[in-house]
């Protein structure tokens, strides 16, 4: 009769563990993965200390850049995961809103400044004051229109470059998703809770507005597979770890 008492005891006191952990979560570890894809031999540190840089607005997309794998030859998660097709709501991967944008433009400049103290930088904000100063507003909403699909135009590259006064630009594109794996779920007694996919990738091309050619180019991703008992991460976390990667290929050690 004790032996049974104390089994019951024992499976309450495991279950109360066990929704406890699930409801209050563990902290999840953020992983991180980077390429350079381009990188022209007039690319320079120097020149780009020496002339300035500067920053437009992170363009925010709405589908994942491509499809490509790693270089590690593994597909990495979130934005290229697709949506899993058991998803009962039908709903579309979650994305980054104007608010997040406004968080990658700072991370950006504010990394950027703590890695090269000595470069001269546009912020974005004042980037978007200066285009607007010099009547070229509307062009720079057909530019983030237009840019992820056809790039950059020699035209548009030299008027930029004028009006914000410096030869290179820095241009940025992101995405933040979150996706279901249909392949992976986890049961705790009669708890059950899909692996989430949720990443933030950022995307950079440096241009050359006086030869009107690109220097350099590369992306970054910050992600991170949700399983049971563990916390949402951070979008700032995930954006972090990819400005990071990002960096990391533009100024290396």
């Amino acid at each position: 009769m004790k032996h049974s008492i104390f089994h019951h005891r024992f499976c309450l006191l495991w279950v109360l563990l066990s929704a406890s952990l699930l409801f209050s979560g563990c902290s999840t570890k953020i992983k991180g993965w980077s390429q350079e894809s381009y990188r022209s031999p007039d690319f320079s540190l120097a020149a780009l200390e020496r002339e300035g840089v500067a920053l437009l607005p992170v363009i925010m997309l709405e589908e994942p850049l491509d499809t490509a794998s790693t270089s590690r030859g593994e597909p990495p998660p979130a934005p290229y995961a697709p949506t899993s097709p058991e998803n009962p709501n039908g709903k579309k991967p979650q994305q980054f809103g104007n608010g997040h944008r406004l968080l990658i433009d700072q991370i950006l400049l504010s990394k950027l400044r703590m890695r090269l103290p000595n470069l001269q930088i546009v912020p974005s904000g004042d980037s978007l004051k200066r285009l607007n100063d010099a009547g070229l507003s509307q062009a720079y909403s057909r530019f983030v229109q237009n840019y992820p699909a056809v790039g950059m135009d020699a035209n548009m590259l030299q008027a930029f470059g004028r009006a914000l006064n410096s030869r290179y630009l820095f241009i940025s594109r992101a995405i933040h998703t979150e996706s279901p794996s249909a392949a992976s779920v986890t049961f705790i007694w009669s708890f059950g809770r899909k692996t989430i996919l949720r990443a933030v990738k950022v995307s950079t091309q440096i241009w050359d507005t006086a030869d009107e050619k690109q220097l350099w180019e590369g992306s970054s991703v910050g992600y991170n597979q949700l399983r049971a008992y563990e916390k949402s991460p951070l979008a700032e976390q995930m954006a972090n770890m990819a400005v990071d990667g990002l960096l990391d290929n533009i100024i290396p050690e």
